[in-house]
């Protein structure tokens, strides 16, 4: 049986507070743990759901030699922000599990790689969100994107969110907006609009209120019709690596 140092202990058993909508400095022994708990940090460090509507996600992430494409801190991040703009139509996300993927998976160049990699990993009810190394620009060669919400085009109802390493905070709840079926919008305020532009500033940015109908609506549906299951907090549960 594996004893854990008294410091991880400790760690572990604080709760998580989030501040701004991200890790505040009362993480700080949970992410100087991270180092010991290996992947399950993505899961442990993860931000809880107070939302009346809890989905899971399970992260997919890649391993390029003992270490993942990004830390556990920076999705936590990415988990907060979507709870924080998600809680205005009553929904959050939490991580229910991390698996851990081959580096060959590492950069997702084509549409074929990004439909390779739902086939095999799909389970149901849950938000599967991928973080790869790099994640091309399918439409301008050379180029790479932050993120994006992919179906796999054999099969469209296999869907989830595929997010660079070079993905800032926000860019999991944009793609997880696709996912609630919204479209890109022209709407200032909304994140969902990708114009350039600093009105309103980047933080006091969130959704429409037309795309929250919409959102709620397809939250609604999914329930109904078993793509999404909702759930509470759970433990940690490790997979191993992606084939």
């Amino acid at each position: 049986m594996l004893v854990l140092p008294l410091a991880l202990r400790l760690a572990l058993a604080a709760p998580v507070v989030l501040g701004a909508w991200g890790p505040s400095l009362a993480t700080g022994a949970l992410l100087q743990a991270q180092p010991a708990l290996g992947m399950k940090a993505f899961v442990s460090g993860a931000p809880a759901c107070a939302a009346k509507y809890c989905f899971g996600i399970v992260a997919h992430v890649v391993v390029v030699g003992d270490e993942p494409v990004q830390t556990p801190a920076w999705f936590a991040r990415q988990v907060a922000e979507a709870n924080g703009l998600f809680a205005t139509i009553d929904v959050g996300f939490v991580v229910a599990e991390v698996r851990s993927v081959d580096e060959e998976l590492a950069d997702i160049d084509s549409r074929g790689e990004r439909d390779g990699l739902g086939r095999g990993e799909h389970d149901p009810h849950v938000v599967h969100v991928w973080v790869v190394r790099r994640l091309a620009d399918v439409d301008i060669e050379g180029d790479e994107i932050r993120g994006v919400h992919w179906r796999d085009r054999r099969e469209p109802t296999r869907r989830y969110v595929i997010l660079s390493s070079i993905a800032p905070p926000r860019v999991l709840a944009h793609e997880l907006g696709h996912f609630f079926g919204l479209p890109h919008s022209k709407y200032a305020v909304s994140i969902m609009n990708k114009t350039p532009r600093t009105d309103p500033p980047g933080p006091e940015r969130g959704f429409h209120r037309k795309e929250l109908a919409i959102m709620t609506r397809d939250r609604d549906a999914m329930i109904g019709d078993g793509t999404l299951k909702l759930r509470k907090r759970v433990r940690p549960r490790i997979g191993g690596r992606t084939p």
